[in-house]
């Protein structure tokens, strides 16, 4: 597919193996809907269905999420006891994490053992793996980013996700958190642009920009038709989404990604559906 002169989106699924829930949505949208790209959460509790969905799924490309804010560790927990709270699992939150990372070299020593195991786990399910992102976008930190893009060659990933998002075609569109997504603008705008720089040392792709920051947890079919409209002529960007059946705004973005007008939108602007493999 010609990429170079007309409008491309990887249409991606986070959290692929959280739960069945998310596994039974992220496997819907992909048949049914506009799905391209799941990024799997090894740490998840149903990441061994979301191995054997993503096997009869040959048109879901599949990418690591890198988790160390959610689920049961891949590492053994004494190698990772820094990162897990009381009952034993990664539920430290981000900003939390990242500061224990930025002050102590052996929180980073336990956060490399523990992406390794992740990487290691993902590589034992036969699944190509084609791209690589993070929980929370909690690798723009420049520490683990540093960690991820390392282990990220050493794995053959060529592709990582850089969460920056075009303030010129998003800000009219996600206006309930104006606010937030400001400070989304700076904080993510500066770190992901470091972020860019230090993959293209590494010899990492990454694509054009990134859609649904500042419209987290919110997407719908009214702003995805919107969000349409809105896209350049030209260029790759990456729409990321978190389908879910059972939860209001999970089921809201799974409606969106199996919309029949969201479909007929793309057709009609020509915007090619594209996976990380296509660049």
């Amino acid at each position: 597919m010609d990429t170079k002169n007309r409008i491309c989106l990887v249409v991606n699924a986070d959290d692929f193996g959280l739960s069945s829930m998310v596994n039974r949505a992220v496997a819907l949208a992909a048949s049914d809907g506009i799905l391209t790209s799941a990024s799997m959460m090894m740490t998840g509790a149903a990441v061994t269905e979301a191995v054997e969905l993503a096997g009869q799924l040959p048109e879901l490309h599949v990418g690591l999420h890198v988790a160390l804010t959610g689920g049961s560790p891949c590492a053994d927990k004494r190698d990772v006891n820094l990162l897990l709270d009381r009952h034993g699992r990664l539920g430290l939150g981000p900003a939390f994490l990242g500061l224990k990372l930025q002050f102590s070299a052996e929180v980073a020593q336990q956060i490399e053992i523990e992406v390794a195991s992740q990487f290691k786990k993902f590589t034992a399910t036969g699944l190509p793996l084609t791209h690589v992102d993070c929980h929370h976008h909690l690798h723009v930190h420049p520490r683990l980013f540093d960690i991820i893009s390392q282990l990220a060659g050493q794995y053959g990933v060529r592709t990582i996700r850089i969460p920056m998002e075009p303030w010129s075609i998003s800000a009219r569109l996600s206006t309930g958190h104006m606010l937030r997504n400001r400070m989304y603008r700076m904080v993510f705008g500066l770190l992901a642009q470091r972020c860019q720089e230090k993959a293209t040392v590494a010899g990492l792709r990454y694509i054009d920009g990134v859609l649904g920051l500042y419209q987290t947890g919110e997407v719908d079919e009214t702003w995805l038709l919107d969000l349409l409209d809105h896209l350049p002529e030209k260029g790759i960007f990456e729409l990321y989404a978190h389908p879910e059946i059972g939860k209001v705004a999970g089921e809201r973005e799974l409606g969106a990604l199996i919309s029949q007008s969201v479909r007929k939108k793309i057709d009609e602007l020509g915007i090619g559906l594209i996976t990380y493999d296509d660049l």
